[in-house]
């Protein structure tokens, strides 16, 4: 075997087919890998490995046409058929030469993560997991191409029937989503799809089930190209048992076999065959989930509004993957896909809205929860194309709050006051308490005397005009009995807002009369009073400890006033070199922040330090939450920094909330790594032009070398 072994591979490089083979492959790789991770600066190769998988509709039919048909057309496969080693071997050995040669491409393109990582944070082990899945899907290709050129002694033929082959595992799983098949046909082509294993190495899912799929097309490939060359070597008898009836069991035999063992890996837990090799762990359940889903004692489906099939893009396959993991965590959890097509009214037993593509329904007996997809996905907008692009994934916290939801019999209620202009607080921050499972409901001190007994929070959202006098009584009766509460202030309305400055002051806060101003370029974005405070490493911040983390606009300064009894937690602070302007009007602030080049300055009346701009006091079991920028808590500001606007909100009502331990869960979204590569210009064309025009080049010019040698010799 070593000696067929050693005969095909040197043939491959005694022509032009194997210099051709690695340089076609390797030009396209080295044009993709310029485009995508050195000139857009992306520190996975996964798109130039995806953005190659076409040529090898052609390269793999060139490369392997000839390995059989050859030499049945030069009448010299005679004495493969005679020869003493077994016919097993032979294909053995010639397809072990192919897989070297294709090996050469894979080693070669092992180099890039290497070099990409010269320039910035690269995930080797991610990167690793989609050069692996290429090389089973590179390697079940070729497998397909010898079994070809086996059928026939006319290499065009097997060209074509190989390019065939190939061509309907590329589009096989596109062609069923597209054209909406299903039974028998559906199942075939599902049996039959090569790129939805590799695009699952290629999202840096490595999965023992895809690797025993691989692995059992190319057995099937290589045993049937063996029964077929062993049926042309012995002449057998119809008095006997027939080598074709031997053949068609063996056939029948792998067959079976491969069927079984993919089958069996099915059966196989998620968390044992599928391993998440992605560097932000997008696949994996958080020790939170995990915990309600091992207290879980009520059956729930996740019903998904989509054919599974459809659910093609990277996002939507996240989606279905993280949808798995909760399956195999919990006996109670089943995941059913529902096909709108088919079932259009399904959505409207749980829910009067028209439900995208995608969203999700929790249900466990009467009680249900809907998730739009909108809510799973966190998006941002891409300036340089005006465009929105999916920023973070917050299907874990959708789906685990949903599942806690279904499983707690009380809900906590949140009260949203009213009655002072207060604007509505937006569907991203009453969704983050929705997670918490707690209910908002509309509070008026005009038609309560009281805060309810009921309530586990009351939420103060920018006020615009002043409280009662009773008004501030109620608040602080609610606090001082172990109420929460949360306000965030409108420095534009600041002015007018005595009793409510009043009621803080009371708590031990006191919010100052005018905007914060940075005078630190660390410290804000843009403009001085756009502010970018450092978040301290807190229970109530724990999720956006550090700078550059949250954006808070447009603020009040905050201090603390020694009270009794009253303890302190503080959240968000400026640097030491802010200022806090003298009271201003709305119209004076607008001017200032217009005027971004003119340089702050401390004036008459202005106090100059290090200032908070979130702050809580702990009065017994009471607690106020306080923030001076009420902009904070708005989609436009919290897109600005991916969600995390959000994720502080959602952090401080879990501290808030009463026993939120219990009752509530807080899981941050997780967000897409948008960390690019910082590659000049100069190393860009010399790595670029190695990887696609030197090395591919390279090897082309050295293959025409050896042919032009052995012809002349």
């Amino acid at each position: 075997m070593k000696a067929i072994l050693k005969r095909e591979f040197l043939s491959f490089f005694r022509s032009m087919t194997g210099w051709l083979f690695i340089g076609i492959n390797l030009v396209v790789f080295g044009l993709y890998f310029s485009v995508y991770n050195l000139y857009q600066g992306i520190p996975t190769i996964s798109y130039a490995l995806n953005g190659m998988t076409f040529v090898f509709l052609i390269t793999v039919p060139v490369l392997t046409m000839r390995i059989f048909a050859a030499e049945r057309r030069d009448r010299v496969d005679q004495l493969t058929l005679t020869s003493p080693v077994s016919v097993g071997k032979i294909v053995l050995g010639k397809y072990l030469a192919l897989a070297l040669c294709y090996l050469i491409v894979i080693a070669i393109m092992a180099i890039s993560p290497l070099v990409l990582r010269l320039f910035g944070t690269v995930s080797l082990r991610e990167n690793y997991t989609a050069l692996f899945g290429m090389l089973l899907y590179g390697l079940t290709l070729l497998a397909i191409g010898l079994f070809a050129s086996s059928l026939t002694e006319n290499l065009i033929v097997a060209a074509v029937v190989s390019f065939l082959l190939i061509f309907i595992g590329y589009i096989s799983s596109s062609f069923v989503s597209t054209f909406s098949l299903t039974g028998p046909v559906a199942k075939i082509l599902g049996w039959y799809d090569f790129i939805t294993p590799l695009t699952d190495f290629l999202s840096g899912s490595f999965s023992l089930r895809h690797v025993v799929y691989y692995v059992t097309a190319i057995l099937i490939c290589l045993v049937v190209t063996t029964q077929i060359i062993l049926k042309r070597r012995y002449n057998v008898s119809r008095k006997h048992l027939t080598l074709s009836a031997f053949s068609l069991v063996t056939i029948v035999a792998v067959f079976a076999v491969a069927v079984v063992g993919n089958f069996a890996m099915t059966r196989v837990p998620a968390k044992a065959a599928v391993y998440d090799m992605t560097a932000s762990k997008y696949y994996t359940l958080g020790s939170k989930s995990k915990k309600i889903l091992k207290g879980l004692d009520k059956d729930v489906t996740i019903y998904c509004m989509a054919k599974k099939s459809s659910l093609t893009y990277d996002y939507e396959i996240t989606l279905k993957k993280t949808l798995e993991q909760y399956e195999a965590a919990s006996k109670h959890i089943t995941v059913k896909y529902i096909d709108p097509d088919k079932n259009p009214t399904f959505a409207s037993k749980y829910t009067d809205e028209d439900l995208s593509t995608g969203s999700l329904i929790v249900v466990s007996g009467s009680k249900s929860r809907v998730i739009p997809v909108s809510d799973l996905y966190e998006t941002s907008v891409d300036y340089t194309s005006y465009s929105q692009q999916i920023s973070g994934y917050d299907i874990e916290g959708q789906v685990t709050g949903a599942i806690n939801y279904i499983g707690s019999d009380n809900l906590m209620k949140v009260y949203v006051l009213t009655g002072h202009d207060e604007p509505s607080m937006e569907a991203t921050f009453t969704r983050a308490l929705q997670k918490l499972n707690a209910q908002t409901e509309e509070l008026n001190f005009l038609t309560e005397s009281k805060v309810p007994d009921d309530a586990s929070a009351v939420i103060v959202f920018g006020p615009q005009s002043d409280f009662s006098e009773d008004d501030v009584k109620k608040l602080e009766s609610y606090v001082d009995d172990g109420g929460r509460v949360f306000i965030a202030l409108d420095v534009m309305k600041n002015s007018s807002l005595t009793n409510v400055k009043k009621f803080l002051n009371d708590e031990g806060i006191k919010a100052g009369d005018g905007a914060i101003a940075e005078t630190d370029e660390n410290y804000y974005y843009q403009s001085p009073y756009l502010l970018l405070p450092e978040v301290k490493d807190t229970n109530a911040t724990k999720d956006v400890a550090g700078t550059l983390q949250v954006f808070m606009p447009y603020s009040l300064g905050l201090t603390k006033v020694k009270t009794d009894g009253v303890k302190f937690v503080n959240l968000a602070v400026t640097s030491d070199r802010a200022i806090a302007k003298n009271s201003q009007s709305a119209d004076d602030l607008q001017t200032a922040v217009q005027e971004t080049d003119e340089k702050i300055r401390k004036e008459s009346g202005d106090e100059q330090g290090r200032f908070s701009l979130g702050l809580i006091a702990k009065k017994g079991k009471g607690r106020v939450a306080a923030f001076g920028s009420v902009y904070t808590f708005t989609e436009t500001m919290n897109q600005v920094v991916s969600g995390r606007n959000e994720t502080l909100f959602s952090d401080v009502f879990s501290y808030l909330l009463p026993d939120s331990g219990e009752t509530s869960v807080n899981i941050a979204a997780k967000t897409i790594d948008s960390t690019t590569l910082t590659i000049s210009a100069k190393v860009i064309k010399v790595y670029g032009f190695f990887f696609g025009i030197f090395v591919p080049l390279f090897l082309i010019v050295c293959g025409a070398i050896v042919v032009v040698y052995r012809k002349r010799r």
